[in-house]
């Protein structure tokens, strides 16, 4: 329900009715004008703010929000956010299309790309994934007619978005490796888990995180990827453990870490072998209060939701471009004590 339906039931007039009162178009009936002006400021809505929604309503504006990632708890958290979103986008009469996709699955996510575009929208709100063939498309996009953020993961490309909506992840590595190097002791070996060597936040993470070890000499060499995968993630982790028997921490950079958790688990090595991830998600979750895991790294996915639907609603309502090109999503630590 728009601002203006709101006010038109609560008044009990028409929304044409509020239209007039608002714009002093027409004949309306003092009684009801000032039954109608009683209901806006009950409700604190203001005027002009009104007219512009109302104005927007009938330009039929749209965004497209791109939703593409490889845990369904993660996404759920995200989701969240971009439907808090999109009550404010609709409130400020802008309507949303939403799209979904893998990330792992370029044909599928260019299709819900171009299915929004095809759609009218004036806005896109996408996950980021690294591909020339995402790029070219991006590329052929009128920026004149077209303002793009970006969350959870950049695009390689930054001239190609106005906003990017997430972590620093090259901070939140070097953080994870702080909290990892209070925990593990002197002498061990790290073991670096990471999702893809073409998912950007991920090899972010691992930078930051093998960067902190390198300037203090330990040995942060041994990389594995696990496609985000817990089975795969699961069955690499558990053969490195048993081929390198001086590994004293685990960092995983991305989805996958309650993979990794479970093989330290079954090594029987929980406590012994500290971990280290991101995301609360429900299975990593249950890994951190059995003690598994020592630190999880939220990366606030409800406010990447939100906020990339809140920033796009904005530029459009006010006809002004993105207000800023970076929102730090931040990096909140979580332990048993406080999840």
């Amino acid at each position: 329900m728009t601002n203006l339906e709101l006010i038109a039931k609560l008044a009990g007039v028409s929304r044409g009715t509020v239209d007039r009162v608002l714009h002093n178009r027409g004949q309306v009936r003092p009684e009801t004008e000032e039954k109608v002006r009683a209901v806006m400021q009950e409700l604190d809505f203001q005027p002009n703010a009104l007219g512009r929604a109302f104005y927007l309503s009938r330009k039929k504006n749209k965004i497209g929000i791109l939703v593409a990632f490889r845990e369904p708890d993660f996404q759920k958290q995200v989701m969240q956010g971009v439907n808090e979103g999109v009550v404010y986008a609709q409130q400020h009469g802008v309507e949303v299309l939403i799209e979904y996709a893998h990330p792992d699955d370029t044909e599928g996510y260019l299709a819900s790309l171009r299915r929004l575009l095809d759609g009218g929208v004036r806005g896109l709100a996408i996950r980021g994934v690294l591909s020339d063939e995402i790029d070219r498309c991006l590329r052929e996009i009128s920026r004149e007619q077209m303002q793009i953020v970006v969350y959870n993961e950049d695009i390689r490309d930054k001239g190609l978005r106005d906003c990017f909506v997430g972590q620093d992840s090259c901070r939140a590595g070097a953080c994870a490796a702080c909290l990892m190097e209070q925990i593990a002791g002197p002498g061990g070996e790290m073991l670096l888990v990471g999702v893809d060597a073409r998912h950007v936040s991920s090899e972010e993470r691992l930078n930051g995180f093998a960067e902190y070890f390198r300037k203090r000499g330990t040995d942060v060499s041994h990389v594995i990827y696990g496609k985000g995968s817990h089975e795969l993630t699961y069955r690499q982790t558990r053969d490195m453990i048993a081929a390198r028997e001086h590994i004293s921490g685990i960092f995983v950079s991305g989805a996958g870490l309650s993979g990794a958790a479970h093989a330290v688990d079954d090594a029987g090595l929980t406590g012994r072998i500290k971990v280290v991830g991101f995301d609360i998600t429900e299975s990593n979750m249950s890994f951190l209060k059995k003690g598994t895991v020592q630190f999880l790294i939220d990366q606030g996915p409800y406010m990447q939701g939100y906020r990339s639907v809140q920033l796009l609603t904005e530029a459009i309502f006010r006809d002004t471009p993105v207000e800023t090109s970076f929102v730090d999503t931040g990096i909140q630590i979580k332990n048993p004590y406080n999840c």
